[in-house]
């Protein structure tokens, strides 16, 4: 629930931000959560399109653990229906993530928001795979150099430093994804 109010509120903040308007920490958390539960319903739509790949993993878990899939052929079967339902999944999230950012708008509703991100993305998945692949990578990189050298070498800031790069993690995924958003209008 905080994820989804701290959300709300950088989604919020960056519209005023971009808008050229004052921004507020207090108004972020007052005004940002008037689109909560259209939000929570886009939300739960994106949820209920991962349910392919959730699927194939399971399938593909209980079929090689279970002894069902002994040949590589068997196993590079269920291993292409994975892949398959994960693709499926991948090609309808890509519209749910934007819709997020859509629903946020006054009188948006969640269904109407769908419609809208999709209509945006439409021919150009590729595209926006490739810059939202991009964003997980350098973020690992840049965890990794900074945190590296301080569990090396010092181990008890270590902790903290991963804990002030966690929170930092999401403005940074909201900021990533608004401008990405913006650019495809």
């Amino acid at each position: 629930m905080l994820l989804v109010v701290c959300s709300l509120a950088f989604i919020w903040a960056l519209r005023q931000a971009l808008a050229k308007h004052p921004v507020r920490i207090r108004d972020s958390f007052y005004r940002g959560m008037y689109p909560l539960v259209p939000f929570f319903l886009a939300l739960l739509l994106l949820g209920m399109q991962l349910l392919p790949l959730v699927i194939g993993g399971g399938l593909y878990s209980a079929v090689v653990s279970g002894g069902i899939a002994i040949h590589w052929y068997e196993k590079a079967l269920f291993i292409l229906i994975f892949v398959g339902l994960g693709l499926w999944s991948l090609r309808m999230i890509t519209a749910s993530i934007f819709a997020l950012y859509i629903v946020a708008l006054p009188d948006m509703t969640p269904l109407r928001a769908y419609r809208s991100a999709r209509k945006l993305v439409y021919g150009r998945r590729l595209l926006i795979w490739r810059k939202l692949i991009f964003l997980p990578i350098v973020l690992l990189l840049l965890a990794i150099i900074i945190e590296l050298p301080l569990i090396l070498f010092l181990t008890p800031v270590a902790e903290w430093v991963f804990f002030a790069l966690s929170m930092l993690t999401l403005p940074i995924v909201h900021g990533y994804l608004y401008n990405l958003y913006r650019e495809m209008l």
